[in-house]
């Protein structure tokens, strides 16, 4: 599953603002988070930050790692110079460097939720579940409604199996950015996982009617939820037929009104479900059996 990208690096770049180039992108600093840095250390911290992209631009990535190094070292607090350096080492493989920086960077800069989110999602990515939800929820702690937290959360808990706490986050996540897609998309797999059908059902649902006419989406995480609604319509309708064969009065009434006897027993169909549900040859399922009745000593 593929996730938009494209504008936000981009701007990070253009505005010296790396912390957006490790780990998610939704997250916008504010200049106060640099308030324990004077002037001058800004305006170093500033030069320093191009002299780095010019280093990478001729090639030089391990010297930039080293200038941004330096002024780590000399000022502490610099937290762009960090995010970057870190950014810097990820990409030349360098993981295990990368976290240690950002875990520095925490500490010296407790109150930037930046550094946080950047140890969070790298910590997520390496498999590192463990810290990336401890990250995640010091982020939380700085930016209660932070929609960055609460996705790297989700995706950990799902990691360590824990579908319910996963499911909690998801639910968080739609309550707090209801339009986006991908939050109610992520609630219908878990719910999926969880055996909750027509709870699945309904969140793919309300997917395809979010992103219905978007082409945005449409080589995103489309064509993934309607094969899940295709494959949860088939399996419910292996479950109906079952229990009409089982039931006669299930039976009769699913002749008489297929869609509401369907729901009333908790069955939830996609429209193309409900449209096959109405073409079931009832006539030719087996009768009810007889073995229930007889009685053996």
């Amino acid at each position: 599953m593929s996730v938009k990208t494209g504008t936000a690096e981009d701007t990070a770049i253009a505005d010296n603002n790396p912390a957006r180039l490790v780990g998610s992108p939704t997250l916008a600093l504010s200049e106060t988070h640099h308030a324990a840095l004077v002037p001058a250390q800004l305006a170093r911290e500033t030069r320093s930050l191009r002299r780095a992209d010019a280093l990478v631009a001729a090639g030089h990535t391990e010297k930039a790692v080293a200038h941004l190094r330096r002024l780590t070292q000399t000022v502490p607090g610099t937290t762009r110079a960090s995010l970057k350096m870190a950014n810097l080492l990820k990409e030349s493989k360098r993981v295990g460097e990368a976290l240690t920086v950002l875990r520095r960077a925490t500490v010296e800069a407790p109150a930037n939720p930046a550094p946080h989110e950047a140890l969070a999602e790298l910590a997520l990515e390496v498999g590192a579940t463990d810290e990336a939800i401890t990250s995640a929820k010091l982020l939380l702690a700085l930016v209660p409604r932070s929609i960055a937290a609460r996705d790297i959360l989700s995706a950990a808990y799902l990691q360590r199996g824990l579908l319910s706490d996963a499911l909690r986050v998801a639910q968080e996540l739609c309550r707090l950015d209801p339009n986006e897609p991908l939050h109610h998309f992520k609630r219908g797999v878990l719910l999926q996982q969880m055996g909750i059908v027509g709870g699945a059902t309904e969140a793919y649902l309300r997917v395809l009617a979010d992103c219905a006419g978007d082409e945005e989406y449409e080589d995103d995480f489309v064509g993934e939820t309607r094969d899940a609604l295709e494959m949860l319509d088939r399996y419910q309708l292996r479950q109906i037929a079952i229990l009409a064969v089982e039931d006669m009065v299930f039976r009769v009434n699913l002749q008489r009104d297929p869609f509401e006897t369907a729901t009333a027993k908790g069955f939830r169909l996609s429209p193309a479900g409900i449209a096959a549900l109405g073409r079931l040859a009832l006539d030719d399922l087996p009768s009810p059996p007889t073995w229930r009745h007889r009685y053996y000593h």
